[in-house]
Order: structure tokens, then C-alpha cells, then sequence
């Protein structure tokens, strides 16, 4: 199994915490419940990308990220702490961009340009010094307005299920930007675009205040 990269992996066997994946040399990995489909059976082949939780495990996903181990591309920076930076890359965690990697002055909402790696503790970087990289692939699917609004709407949708237990205690309208900023990461005029994108592909109920997953 491979860090970082799209692979092609086995359902082994199902719990309740999602399907087991196993490699030709049954290593296996947890896909989360909330990622099956009601076709993905024992024998199933999946293709998905491994990256570590935020315990430091190994974890499968089907969403493929706007960057994998080796390529190049520009990420969005969601978030700057004083130990780096924190950039989209299309999943439920972001890229760590360490401070002795950036180059320059950046700030939330800018778009930089990195080259995604393993550093020496076993977890996925990123660094801004891309000239290092020549032979790198440069990932010129760039993410782009359409790419921002799906990624929201699944972010919007599993941060309700998974930290509200599927239910959220407001909805789009009343709540003010900054509660939208602390809880999803995002402006509240990306919140409700997500949320009117969750509500017409049925997966959501809008209450009077709140919002219900219904799917």
C-alpha cells in the first residue's frame, strides 16, 4: 500500500466502521461506512487514495484529492498557523505546508503552488519549492470554482453527519459568517451554495432552524 497515491484495492470484509481494503499482500485498510455504496460487496475492487487521520492512521477514501504524492499543483490555503499552513486538497483533512517550505508571504485564501511529499515522520507535506521538482507532474487541473463548490458540498455534508450527528442547529439563514468560518472553513456564501447544492440532491432537510441529513 502506498501513501499519497490512487490505488486499486479489494474489499476484504465489512463491519460497522466500514469495508477493510486488502492489497495482493493482504494489507489491509478501512474505508468509513459513510464512503460505501450499497454495490461495494467482499470481492469488490475499489479505486482509492490512502492518507493518515488525524491519529496518525492509515485510511482509505474514493474522493480522488486535487494533488497526490509526487505531482505538482495549486491548493488553496484554508487556514496559517505559526507552525505552517493548511491547504485544500479536495478531502476531510488538509495538506500540511511547513513554515520552512513557503515561500514568501501568503495568506488565507491564496492559491500556491506546492509539490506534495513524505517528510520523516511518515506524513503527507507539501512545499512551495517546486524547482527542486523538474520531473515532477504538474497537475494543471487546477481547482477551479466548480471543483471548490463540489468539494464544499461534501465537506458541508460529513462535518453535519459527523460532528452534529446529523443534525446542525441552524440553518443557512440564520446564522452569522463568522459561525459559518469556525464550523465548516468556509465563507457563509460557499455555505449556502452548499447547502442549496445538498438540498437538491435530496440529502438534506432544511428546517426552521436547522438542518437535518436525511440521506
Amino acid at each position: 500500500m502506498e501513501l499519497g497515491k490512487i490505488q486499486e484495492l479489494t474489499i476484504d470484509h465489512i463491519t460497522s466502521h466500514g469495508a477493510y481494503l486488502a492489497d495482493k499482500d493482504s494489507n489491509t485498510v478501512l474505508l468509513p461506512s459513510k464512503e460505501l455504496a450499497p454495490s461495494d460487496k467482499e470481492g469488490t475492487k475499489l479505486k482509492v487514495f490512502l492518507y493518515k487521520d488525524s491519529r496518525g492512521r492509515l485510511i482509505a477514501t474514493k474522493r480522488k484529492p486535487f494533488i497526490t504524492l509526487g505531482q505538482i499543483s495549486m491548493l488553496k490555503v484554508n487556514d496559517i498557523s505559526e507552525n505552517g499552513a493548511y491547504l485544500s486538497m479536495g478531502l476531510e483533512r488538509d495538506l500540511f505546508l511547513p513554515y520552512s517550505e513557503i515561500r514568501g508571504e501568503i495568506k488565507k485564501g491564496d492559491k500556491v503552488k506546492v509539490y506534495m511529499y513524505i517528510d520523516k515522520s511518515e506524513r503527507l507535506c507539501s512545499t512551495m519549492f517546486t524547482n527542486k521538482h523538474t520531473d515532477a507532474f504538474e497537475n494543471k487541473t487546477y481547482v477551479t470554482k466548480q471543483k471548490e463548490y463540489e468539494y464544499n458540498i461534501e465537506r458541508v455534508y460529513v462535518l453535519i453527519k459527523s460532528k452534529y450527528d446529523g443534525l446542525l442547529p441552524y440553518n443557512d439563514k440564520k446564522v452569522d459568517p463568522e459561525t459559518v468560518e469556525k464550523d465548516f472553513g468556509i465563507s457563509k456564501s460557499a455555505f449556502k451554495s452548499a447547502i442549496g447544492g445538498l438540498y437538491k440532491e435530496h440529502r438534506i432537510e432544511i428546517l426552521e432552524d436547522s438542518i437535518k441529513i436525511i440521506k
